[in-house]
């Protein structure tokens, strides 16, 4: 599949995610905050897949077959774990969302947005290291 038709796909489940939570806020639905969230869950898994693909590859052949293999840009073992850090902690955000505000009141928000502060340090320290790796800086 063409990657504008993969993009448009993302966009789509996108757009029902935020209608189905415009509809929760504002009709006062009484759907379960997880259902809500589905087609969140859904582009989280179409952004897994490709994550698990570079991971088997990178694993079974190991990191030079991966560049020989890449066209432009060769993905690098730090890039794959950067985006999976950051694809889990989005996850963990959402879940926590979900019990926030279906099961759970009591959960503050700092819990909330604890994740996305490891995300952000994550993404800081992955760009250091990337940078350091694309500079040819040894440590």
């Amino acid at each position: 599949m063409k990657l504008h038709a993969c993009v448009s796909h993302i966009v789509l489940i996108q757009e029902v995610f935020l209608i189905l939570v415009a509809v929760k806020v504002d009709k006062g639905h009484f759907w379960n905050w997880f259902l809500v969230f589905t087609p969140a869950w859904i582009t989280n898994l179409l952004l897994l897949i490709p994550i698990i693909y570079e991971t088997v590859l990178i694993v079974r052949w190991g990191r030079e077959v991966v560049q020989a293999r890449s066209s432009p840009k060769p993905k690098s073992p730090q890039f794959i774990g950067l985006y999976f850090a950051l694809l889990l902690c989005k996850i963990a955000v959402e879940v926590l969302i979900c019990l926030k505000k279906q099961n759970f009141p009591s959960i503050s928000t700092y819990y909330i947005f604890l994740p996305v502060s490891v995300a952000l340090l994550a993404l800081l320290i992955g760009s250091v290291i990337i940078t350091c790796d694309m500079l040819n800086i040894r440590r």
